[in-house]
């Protein structure tokens, strides 16, 4: 069954596997997503979360998103989890940042392997994490989608967490 959030600046498919949700995509606004037919007869806890935070701007506690674990190799794992629990709505954190945070100082490169390998693009905010220095770093939707998500958490490029 899939979900969708249509959101101006962009299109969110949930997509789940019985009571797990397998992905998420993430595609550009009026992608053709409207005569899909939604695969709930209400919204899921998720898809509520995720109303309230990008359609109704307010800044909503995450959840414990029913999210399939069981697939990803355990550093991406706890990389994803950590930057779930830990970097807040309107925050950005480095790669080297959240390597450091993971336990594992010098792996700002798997951090970013971690980050593209993400199949739960904006529940797993994979664009909250920038390059040291200049630039945003990478994003597999584009940096346009990642310029995009920051603005609408109002995220100033040049405060992160290190």
């Amino acid at each position: 069954m899939q979900e969708y959030l249509i959101h101006s600046q962009f299109t969110l498919i949930i997509t789940w596997n019985k009571d797990l949700i397998e992905r998420t995509s993430l595609l550009p606004p009026g992608s053709g997503t409207a005569n899909c037919k939604q695969g709930f007869s209400r919204p899921s806890r998720v898809l509520q979360a995720l109303n309230r935070c990008y359609l109704e701007q307010k800044n909503a506690l995450w959840l414990d998103a029913p999210l399939n674990w069981k697939k990803l190799p355990p550093f991406r794992a706890r990389a994803l989890k950590t930057l779930l629990w830990l970097i807040p709505w309107g925050r950005t954190v480095t790669y080297s940042g959240l390597a450091a945070m993971c336990g594992n100082p010098r792996a700002a490169r798997a951090v970013g392997t971690a980050m593209a390998g993400n199949p739960w693009p904006v529940i797993i905010p994979c664009h909250r994490v920038i390059r040291a220095g200049t630039g945003l770093g990478g994003f597999s939707s584009g940096t346009d989608f990642k310029k995009r998500l920051l603005a609408l958490e109002t995220a100033p490029l040049g405060c992160c967490m290190s």
